[in-house]
């Protein structure tokens, strides 16, 4: 990386683009840009780095035995140091130590906590590490750390639904931070620019990835090993499908605004019966829906991690759905033939909208 930054200052500099102090502090930065090291030997680097700072975490919290409320003191101990390394170094064995040390310290810190309330309260602890998850989000320096707290804090969130016995709620959870994940998405060159660029991608990654884990409890009730019975882990379905809807048909618009005439009434009658029916055909399968937003996302955004991860969730959720449901291999079958083949016809209408938009505005021209 720093050798293509520097052909870039050489060309700068050669088009006489860049000069002077500004040339030399460019020279400068990328003269103290530390050498990337191989992704075997950081691999090796952390797995180092996490097994040293486990041990060492082991032996200091091993004193915690002798000292009334001590689990709590070590743990806040265990953050605080963590947060102050980790804002004096950047190599890629302190960063793993530190992650390692930050989340060993929460574990105590709730730990201690949990004997102080006792066991009866759960819901007192839910809280408990929302409120932290959402501190640390902002103290602590580090991208997969934030990315950790985002799902800690919408899995306690979550527990805490099942706690209050507010089960119903847990199918608009999902669909609640998918809107999260769209505005943010949507959002993140204002923010971006507003100084918060920090932020803003741990908290993407970190929305679509408790998003992704709250659907995928949708397919406890196609799991007949996994289903309790009377239990309501994940009641009504199709709330989540309908909200998911919503937000598909939203993003699917804006979407195509981009990219097809907008002034056609019959292309976006067509756009929306096509949303619709992809909609109804998930009315027990929302997990799909999310997969779809996350990928028109990326699509549009230019990001191929994001459209990556979107469909990866979509194989991993079709591979849970369809493993569970009770019919016979041959209606499996059929029905991944299907879908496929509604999939490939909704690309050729879609493609063929585009190409006849194109052409109207080659004529107009």
């Amino acid at each position: 990386m720093s050798k293509t930054m520097a052909q870039v200052i050489d060309q700068l500099a050669a088009e006489q683009l860049l000069a002077g102090d500004d040339l030399q502090s460019a020279i400068a930065y990328v003269e103290d840009r530390p050498v990337q090291q191989p992704w075997y030997i950081r691999t090796m680097v952390g797995f180092g780095a996490w097994l040293a700072s486990l041990l060492l975490i082991g032996f200091v919290s091993s004193f915690t035995f002798a000292m009334e409320g001590g689990y709590a003191f070590v743990g806040i101990v265990f953050i605080v140091a963590a947060v102050i390394a980790r804002y004096r170094f950047d190599n890629d064995f302190m960063v793993q130590s530190v992650l390692a040390l930050s989340l060993a310290g929460q574990a105590l810190v709730a730990f201690g906590f949990v004997e102080t309330i006792g066991k009866e309260e759960p819901e007192n602890f839910c809280i408990f590490v929302v409120v932290m998850s959402s501190v640390l989000f902002f103290v602590m320096p580090d991208r997969i750390h934030r990315v950790i707290m985002v799902l800690l804090a919408a899995g306690c969130a979550t527990a805490l639904l099942y706690f209050v016995n507010l089960n119903d709620l847990v199918p608009a959870l999902g669909p609640l931070l998918a809107f999260a994940l769209i505005v943010l998405h949507i959002s993140q060159g204002r923010l971006i620019a507003a100084g918060y660029g920090e932020y803003v991608k741990p908290l993407l990654n970190g929305l679509m990835l408790a998003a992704f884990g709250l659907l995928l409890i949708s397919t406890i009730y196609v799991l007949p090993e996994l289903s309790g019975g009377d239990t309501r882990i994940y009641p009504r379905p199709w709330v989540s499908t309908i909200l998911l809807g919503a937000l598909l048909l939203w993003v699917g618009a804006r979407t195509w605004s981009r990219i097809g005439n907008t002034g056609s009434r019959q292309n976006s009658a067509m756009l929306i019966a096509l949303i619709l029916t992809i909609t109804a055909s998930c009315y027990a399968a929302p997990g799909i829906l999310l997969a779809l937003i996350v990928i028109i996302l990326g699509a549009d955004s230019g990001d191929r991690n994001f459209a990556a991860v979107g469909t990866g969730f979509l194989i991993i959720f079709l591979a849970t759905y369809f493993y569970g449901i009770e019919v016979t291999m041959l209606t499996k079958s059929i029905s991944l033939v299907a879908t496929g083949v509604v999939l490939l016809l909704a690309r050729w209408l879609l493609l063929t909208l585009i190409d006849r938009d194109a052409r109207g505005e080659e004529s107009d021209a």
